[in-house]
């Protein structure tokens, strides 16, 4: 693994950690809650409008964890069915059981499932969240799977995801419709070639 490719999936991983610590409180404690949606509001919003998702969409959310707070964003303010996945059963059930208390099951549905092999086609819009790891894998399935008009809004951790999306599999498979640079973030919307 090449120095780029290696502190993307470093990264990814320590976020991964660092994110599913956070979401675990803030899906039980409310003063934990305000503070991780009033540091995320500000990108996710920004995120949300350049996805331009309809309510009559259907729209994906790889690696949703604990607090799917842009599951959230997506389905409140879009009225959109927004199908949250991740790959650790404690983040689901607690996903769930926040849905739940919330009263969203109508809008939200947490899985457990992987982006490396989650079936795609039926998704209008996908968002991969900053914490998926090995994004590899998961930008190839992307790639192979998600319908030719799909829009994908994919995270990186400052401008480290740039590397990857440089890669010939990716620069064959995806255009770079937009990007978002935030504090810490940069966030690429991507369409099939």
């Amino acid at each position: 693994m090449s120095k780029p490719e290696g502190r993307v999936q470093w990264r990814r991983v320590v976020s991964c950690y660092v994110f599913t610590f956070m979401e675990i409180l803030a899906s039980q404690l409310t003063m934990v809650e305000r503070l991780l949606i009033r540091w995320r509001t500000p990108a996710f919003s920004k995120e949300i409008a350049l996805l331009d998702v309809q309510p009559e969409e259907q729209v994906l959310h790889i690696g949703c964890g604990a607090y799917p707070s842009a599951s959230l964003m997506i389905a409140q303010g879009n009225h959109a069915h927004v199908v949250g996945i991740d790959n650790n059963i404690i983040a689901v059930r607690l996903a769930q059981s926040y849905i739940k208390r919330r009263h969203l099951t109508s809008l939200i549905t947490v899985e457990l499932g992987d982006g490396v092999n989650y079936p795609l086609d039926r998704f209008d819009v996908i968002f991969i969240a900053i914490n998926v790891w090995p994004i590899d894998g998961v930008l190839s399935h992307c790639a192979q799977v998600m319908k030719p008009t799909a829009r994908l809004l994919v995270k990186g951790s400052h401008d480290d995801l740039i590397a990857v999306l440089e890669k010939k599999e990716f620069k064959q498979a995806f255009s770079i419709a937009a990007t978002l640079k935030h504090p810490t973030s940069e966030s690429f919307l991507l369409k099939k070639k």
